[in-house]
């Protein structure tokens, strides 16, 4: 097992999955990649950023909060002499972790399981669902908060 992604979600749940994460990449000797996917602009048809500028500012707030983390929680994994990398990427959670899998060449995926009820996945849908569909490669779900 050579390359481990780990999809990272929520701040309160990070230390969680990188547990599970550590554990196999020391005993395997493989490299992390951590995973965060932002929500992509809500642009619109002529390409100009859609809503108000302090929704656009708080969006850039939250990228750069999220970056932030991505690079601490990757500087943590390297200071424990494991081999990491972090990166942010924005867009179609499913679809991008998928393309990540595909790219890195991955051989596990390590994701977070939020508990939902019946109505909550028939109206917002279940992104685990859609990430496992079509997948080749183990998926790891652990149990997190919502």
């Amino acid at each position: 097992m050579k390359n481990i992604l780990v999809a990272i979600n929520k701040e309160q749940n990070a230390g969680r999955l990188l547990a599970k994460a550590e554990k196999l990449a020391g005993a395997f000797g493989s490299k992390v990649w951590i995973l965060h996917i932002s929500e992509p602009d809500p642009d619109d048809f002529l390409g100009l950023e859609a809503g108000p500028q302090f929704a656009h500012e708080k969006r850039l707030q939250n990228r750069k909060k999220e970056g932030e983390l991505i690079k601490r929680l990757t500087e943590d994994l390297q200071a424990r002499n494991l081999k990491a990398e972090g990166m942010q990427l924005q867009g179609s959670t499913a679809k991008l972790i998928k393309a990540q899998v595909k790219e890195l060449n991955v051989d596990l995926l390590i994701a977070g399981h939020h508990k939902r009820n019946f109505f909550y996945q028939l109206f917002v849908g279940n992104v685990e669902q859609e990430i496992i569909e079509g997948l080749k490669v183990p998926v790891l779900l652990v149990p997190v908060d919502h």
